[in-house]
């Protein structure tokens, strides 16, 4: 009964596997204008950073194009020569944050995973967990936005199983882990996932302003010390 389990969790893993592989080859890419004068490229990274900051206060839902507009000095008219909506800001917005994450949580450098797991885990929350305190207010505003518009669901299902292939694929070649506790090791890496993220959400997105923050040195710590008890401990 055992054996037959495992091999429909086994199944079942591996047809979710192959949707994730066709899902991140199709990855949702945000509306990017692409302007060519310096002029233009200023004015977009100023849009960026207005955007970050209107929807960092207002949240999603409530955040408005006039906002934005009056926090970057732009006409509306000026503005939508960029972008056609809020969303399409948005998307602009998390698509760089994620890639920024993403890079941010890579181990010290290669080799490094293998030699000492330890610290390449450290490293990895380090960056991680920095990058989301920075951009915290944007997060909580992101979190917001999968709760009403499926396409920020994508979004986040998208960055979530970017970093969980990345470990998966790592553990099988430096440390030649395919399983945990006799089952395979995605189901694992999700948990842990799962617990850094939320982890960060409550530590960074949740608290407000006036609220002090975890460091994000003991922050790493608790998290990486699970990380590594859960994979190496047997």
């Amino acid at each position: 009964m055992i054996g037959t389990k495992k091999k429909a969790i086994v199944m079942s893993l591996f047809l979710k596997w192959r949707k994730v592989l066709i899902m991140l080859s199709n990855a949702p890419e945000p509306k990017l204008p692409s302007p060519t004068t310096a002029k233009g490229k200023a004015t977009l990274a100023r849009i960026l950073e207005a955007g970050r900051a209107v929807f960092g206060e207002s949240g999603y839902v409530s955040m408005r194009m006039s906002d934005l507009a009056d926090r970057a000095g732009l006409s509306m008219g000026a503005l939508y020569r960029y972008f056609d909506n809020k969303d399409d800001v948005f998307l602009a917005i998390i698509h760089g944050i994620h890639n920024q994450l993403y890079a941010a949580s890579r181990s010290a450098g290669p080799g490094t995973f293998k030699a000492d797991p330890y610290g390449a885990i450290l490293a990895s929350n380090v960056g991680y967990l920095a990058h989301y305190a920075e951009h915290r207010k944007v997060m909580r505003a992101f979190i917001e936005a999968t709760m009403v518009d499926e396409r920020y669901t994508a979004m986040w299902w998208y960055m979530r199983e970017r970093h969980i292939v990345r470990v998966t694929t790592a553990l099988q070649r430096d440390h030649g882990r395919a399983e945990s506790s006799g089952l395979p090791v995605r189901l694992t890496l999700e948990a842990l996932a799962s617990m850094t993220e939320q982890s960060a959400y409550v530590w960074y997105a949740h608290p407000k302003a006036s609220e002090p923050i975890l460091p994000v040195a003991d922050a790493a710590r608790i998290v990486s010390d699970i990380w590594h008890r859960t994979l190496f401990s047997t």
